[in-house]
């Protein structure tokens, strides 16, 4: 089979012959269709990533049709719709036993410690092929288990958000989108903010309560205002990359007391940086949150085939491309996710 291989960091990826993977009695194989991109797959490109070893191939946000079925897998069979959950649990440790397998310390992902979806063919784990209609389009569906599983993960798990809530979404790009969504769908109230005037007006489409163009007005002075001076019960912070260490402090600055920020986004070696007298006297809990669990994605794909979410792709781009994709999303995130169409 073909992929695209990671060979050296910094450096281009290869289109070329791989053997086609090899499943186990409780894998399946797929013919990979779509692949989402998300700002992790420039560090690991860029050789940020400890656990990533050369060659590799990448992609961890990635749907297909099933091909192969191991003996031991029930329930799916040659032709099923698959969204790959990416992160192989150990099954034994107590997160596993609780659901939590993102919290899982032995846990090998798909596009990670092991082969992605930048390929034709995909081996993956039967419990983590995740069936969905194939009324989803293939490109929808690629993006569940992460740009969306991962934010409906970080609201009701780590948030915790309740009806009537106010929540601020801090940049409206492949996480943001998502999460204005869903804390919509969780009965708050919802405040989008961004510097781009094009994103905020593709978040229109969704109906936030407030838009805010953080560049034009003061966002920390815009939340008390639209809170009788309180603040918000909730931040999240979407942005990630090397904007992240810019955004932390007007975030910080829209919490109520007793509020949650929570960290979506990241990039290594950026502190974050809080007046403890600010942390105590707030009363703040400032939530680090990391990925989904299986259930996560189970469930957002049930609220995507009823119509309830909408994953948003911006642009797609030929498998072969993926390194001028890359380059999109490097120079300027856009409103949704870069999907990448796999050759037949």
């Amino acid at each position: 089979m073909k992929a695209m291989v990671l060979e050296q960091y910094n450096a281009p990826l290869n289109w070329q012959d791989v053997p086609e993977p090899r499943i186990g009695p409780r894998d399946v194989l797929i013919k990979v269709v779509a692949n989402g991109l998300c700002a992790t797959d420039l560090k690991i490109g860029g050789g940020l990533v400890p656990t990533v070893s050369l060659p590799h191939i990448p992609g961890h946000e990635a749907a297909g049709e099933v091909v192969e079925v191991g003996d031991e897998v029930p329930d799916l069979q040659r032709g099923d719709h698959v969204t790959c959950y990416p992160t192989e649990g150990c099954g034994f440790c107590d997160y596993c036993r609780k659901g939590l397998e993102n919290y899982c310390v032995t846990a090998p992902r798909t596009g990670f410690e092991i082969n992605g979806g930048f390929s034709q063919f995909m081996r993956v784990s039967g419990r983590n092929a995740v069936k969905i209609s194939p009324e989803v389009p293939w490109e929808e569906a690629a993006i569940i288990p992460d740009a969306m599983a991962s934010v409906y993960h970080a609201l009701t798990h780590r948030a915790r958000v309740q009806p009537g809530e106010t929540v601020v979404i801090i940049g409206i790009g492949g996480l943001g989108i998502h999460a204005m969504q869903m804390a919509s769908l969780m009965g708050a109230r919802v405040i989008a903010a961004d510097v781009v005037p094009d994103k905020l007006q593709g978040a229109e489409q969704f109906n936030p309560d407030v838009i805010v163009n953080s560049r034009i007005e003061n966002l920390p002075e815009r939340v008390k205002e639209l809170t009788n001076g309180l603040g918000a019960d909730v931040v999240v912070e979407g942005v990630g990359g090397e904007a992240v260490a810019a955004v932390l402090p007007d975030s910080l600055a829209c919490l109520k007391l007793g509020g949650r920020l929570v960290v979506l986004g990241y990039n290594y070696g950026i502190p974050l940086a809080v007046d403890t007298a600010d942390l105590i006297y707030g009363q703040w809990s400032i939530l680090g949150t990391r990925a989904s669990n299986l259930q996560d994605v189970v469930e957002v794909v049930k609220l995507v085939e009823q119509g309830r979410l909408k994953p948003v792709v911006s642009e797609t781009y030929p498998l072969q491309d993926v390194d001028r994709a890359l380059a999109r999303l490097r120079e300027s995130p856009p409103l949704g996710r870069i999907v990448l169409q796999s050759a037949s």
